[in-house]
């Protein structure tokens, strides 16, 4: 079957979307009641998984679908979320967990609804950007589920200033490779239709992506401080 353009939410990004989904609601939901240990294990087996996707998926992309090596570095958001979340399943180490689900619900959200890709389901460059970011929002909500964890308006600081930092080093490392380098899309919009459409050329749409991404942590977080307020509230 030939892959056509894609469309999104058309019949196979809903489907696509819809098995994530559940996916990510049943793993948890399968280990409600589970024992500490069991769940302890499940979760280095799913970070050290996904840590190892990470490294294996540029040899997939380069010599599947001939992408040059300059453009597979894990080093984009969504790259850097699921190494971070993997990270914070096998250690435990909060700061890990509190990047990877801002850059993760956000970048990898985003990226779900908004993917930048040329072609429909059965296209490799489609399964495997979708097996990507799939794997990553069923790492962090098993974090949150699963683990019961969940972020803070610490949490949200932290994550604002860690991608600050962060920031200033992905542009400087575009530079010096040169195009087509383009990690965190710094350099030039995504392919697909994406909010960065109404934004101004790069470089100057920087400003404002730290704008939105500050909003954006912030609207993530604004359900647990709803529901804070409500028990707070409920217990006087």
């Amino acid at each position: 079957m030939e892959a056509q353009p894609f469309e999104m939410f058309g019949n196979s990004h809903l489907v696509t979307l819809l098995i994530i989904i559940s996916i990510a609601l049943l793993v948890p939901i399968t280990l409600k009641g589970s024992k500490i240990e069991k769940k302890i294990f499940i979760a280095k087996l799913i970070g050290v998984s996904v840590i190892l996707l990470e490294f294996i998926k540029p040899f997939i992309w380069h010599y599947t679908m001939d992408f040059p090596w300059t453009e597979l570095i894990p080093i984009h958001m969504c790259n850097l979320s699921t190494i971070f979340v993997g990270i914070f399943l096998i250690t435990y180490k909060r700061i890990f967990f509190e990047v990877s689900f801002f850059w993760g619900i956000g970048g990898g959200l985003n990226a779900l609804i908004t993917p930048d890709v040329p072609r429909n389901f059965p296209d490799p460059e489609y399964i495997l950007f979708f097996f990507g970011h799939g794997i990553l929002m069923i790492a962090i909500l098993f974090a949150c589920l699963g683990l019961k964890n969940r972020p803070t308006l610490e949490s949200v600081k932290n994550g604002i200033y860690f991608s600050l930092a962060t920031l200033p080093v992905i542009y400087v490392i575009n530079i010096v490779i040169g195009p087509p380098a383009n990690y965190w899309y710094l350099g030039v919009k995504p392919v697909g239709e994406s909010l960065l459409d109404f934004f101004p050329e790069p470089p100057f749409h920087i400003p404002l992506l730290i704008l939105l991404g500050i909003l954006v942590f912030y609207l993530i977080y604004s359900p647990f401080w709803i529901y804070d307020k409500f028990k707070k509230a409920s217990a006087v």
